[in-house]
C-alpha cells in the first residue's frame, strides 16, 4: 500500500510537470536513468533497489525535492525512521520550498515522529503543516491517527469529520468506530448514561460497527438480559461473519432469562450458515458439559475437529473433557497436562490492508492503524493421507 502510494506520488508529479511545463522544461532529474530505474524498482516492489537508485538521483540534483520526499517515505516504511526524519528536517531547512512543499514535508515529519513513538512531536509537526495548509489531507489523516494513538477519540472524530467533508467520501464506518470507542470509555468509567447514546450513534452511522452491539449488550446484561439478547441477535443478523463474538454474552443472557434452549438454537443457526464455524460447536459443547451431558459435548468437539483439526483450542478442550470422563490412561494424562500448559497459535486473524496477524479479532490494526480490516484466516483441513 505504501509502495503504491509512493509510486503514485512520483509518477503523478512527473506527469503534472510534463503537462504544465512541457517535456523540454521538466526538471533535469527526470531525465536521469537512475530516476527511471528507481521508478521501475518501486513499481515492482523492490524497495532496497528503488531506494538506492532514488538516492543517486537526490545526490546528483539538489532540486529533486519530490524524489527526496518519496525516498524518505520508503525509509520510514522500511524501518529507517531516523533517516527519514533527517531527510525531512534537511528539506525544511531549505528557504526555497513552496508553501505546498513545506506543508507536505511538515506532515511527513509528523508521520515520522509518530512512527518513532514521539506523539507530542508528531502532533506539533502536523499542526504546523495544517497552519500552512488547513486542507492538507495527508496531515489531517496523520493528526487523526495521533489522536487515536493518544485515545483522544472525540478529537479524532472531529478531524475525521473534516476529512470526510474535504474528500466528499463516505467515512461513516470510521466515524462509527470512533463513536464506539467513546462509548467504551464512558462504560469503563461507569457512566452508562453517556455510553448508551454513543453506541446507538455508532450503529446509526453504520450497522457494521460490531463493537457497538457488544458494548450495548454489556450495559444491559446484568439488569436487562432480554434487551441484551435482542441487541446480540440484531448484531448477528447485521454481520453473520462476526456472530461467534457474541456467544459468551449470548449464553449469559439466555441463562439469566431461564431459556438455555435459546442459546442452543442460536448456535445451531450459526452452524447452518457456516458448518465450519467451530466456535459455535465449542461454545455449545461447553454449555452441555456444564449441564452434565459430556457425551453430547464430546460429539460436538469431534465434529468440529473434522473440519478444524488445526485448531489447538478444540484439542485442549477435548483432552480436558476426556480426562473429566475418566477416559484417559496414565500416559495420555501426562500428555494432556503438557498440552494444556503449552502455547499455541490459537485463533489466527489477518489485517486485509497490511497482512498483520493477530490471535484474536481487533477492530483497529496496531500496525497500519486502519479500522475494520481484520478477518478470520480460514485454514483448509488437511487432506486424508497427505
Amino acid at each position: 500500500m505504501a509502495v503504491a502510494a509512493a509510486a503514485g506520488l512520483v509518477a503523478g508529479r512527473a506527469f503534472a510537470h510534463a503537462r504544465h511545463r512541457g517535456l523540454r522544461d521538466r526538471p533535469g532529474f527526470r531525465t536521469s536513468p537512475h530516476y527511471t530505474q528507481g521508478l521501475h524498482y518501486l513499481a515492482s516492489g523492490q524497495l532496497p533497489l528503488a531506494m538506492s537508485e532514488l538516492a543517486k538521483v537526490a545526490r546528483e540534483d539538489q532540486e529533486a525535492v519530490d524524489v527526496l520526499q518519496v525516498l524518505s517515505h520508503l525509509q520510514r516504511e522500511t524501518g529507517q525512521v531516523e533517516r527519514a526524519i533527517g531527510v525531512h528536517q534537511q528539506l525544511l531547512a531549505r528557504p526555497d520550498l513552496t508553501r505546498a512543499e513545506r506543508s507536505h514535508a511538515l506532515a511527513s515529519l509528523g508521520v515520522d515522529f509518530r512512527k518513532a513513538g514521539f506523539l507530542d512531536r508528531a502532533a506539533g509537526a502536523l499542526e504546523e503543516a495544517l497552519a500552512f495548509d488547513p486542507n492538507n489531507i495527508y496531515a489531517l489523516v496523520g493528526r487523526r491517527k495521533v489522536y487515536e494513538d493518544s485515545r483522544q477519540w472525540r478529537e479524532a472524530f472531529e478531524v475525521q469529520t473534516r476529512l470526510s467533508r474535504l474528500r466528499k467520501a463516505d467515512d461513516r464506518l470510521i466515524l462509527g468506530y470512533l463513536e464506539a470507542r467513546m462509548g467504551d470509555e464512558a462504560a469503563a468509567a461507569g457512566d452508562r448514561a453517556a455510553a448508551e447514546p454513543r453506541y446507538r450513534a455508532a450503529l446509526a452511522l453504520d450497522r457494521r460497527v460490531f463493537p457497538a452491539y457488544l458494548g450495548l449488550a454489556d450495559l444491559y446484561l446484568a439488569a436487562e438480559p432480554a434487551r441484551a439478547l435482542a441487541v446480540l441477535e440484531e448484531g448477528q443478523r447485521s454481520a453473520p461473519e462476526r456472530a461467534y463474538l457474541t456467544l459468551d454474552r449470548l449464553e449469559k443472557a439466555c441463562l439469566a432469562l431461564g431459556e438455555p434452549e435459546r442459546f442452543t438454537e442460536a448456535c445451531e443457526r450459526i452452524l447452518q450458515q457456516d458448518p465450519r464455524e467451530f466456535r459455535a460447536r465449542l461454545a455449545l459443547s461447553r454449555h452441555l458439559r456444564a449441564r452434565d451431558r459430556p457425551e453430547e459435548a464430546l460429539g460436538l468437539l469431534l465434529r468440529a475437529l473434522e473440519t478444524n483439526g488445526h485448531t489447538a483450542v478444540l484439542h485442549l478442550e477435548a483432552l480436558g473433557l476426556l480426562r473429566s470422563m475418566g477416559l484417559l490412561q496414565k500416559e495420555a494424562l501426562a500428555y494432556a497436562r503438557v498440552a494444556e500448559s503449552s502455547l499455541f497459535y490459537l485463533d489466527p486473524h489477518l489485517c486485509t490492508e497490511c497482512r498483520y496477524r493477530s490471535d484474536g479479532m481487533l477492530w483497529r490494526c496496531p500496525h497500519c492503524h486502519e479500522w475494520n480490516t481484520f478477518v478470520e484466516e480460514r485454514l483448509a483441513p488437511m487432506a486424508t493421507g497427505s
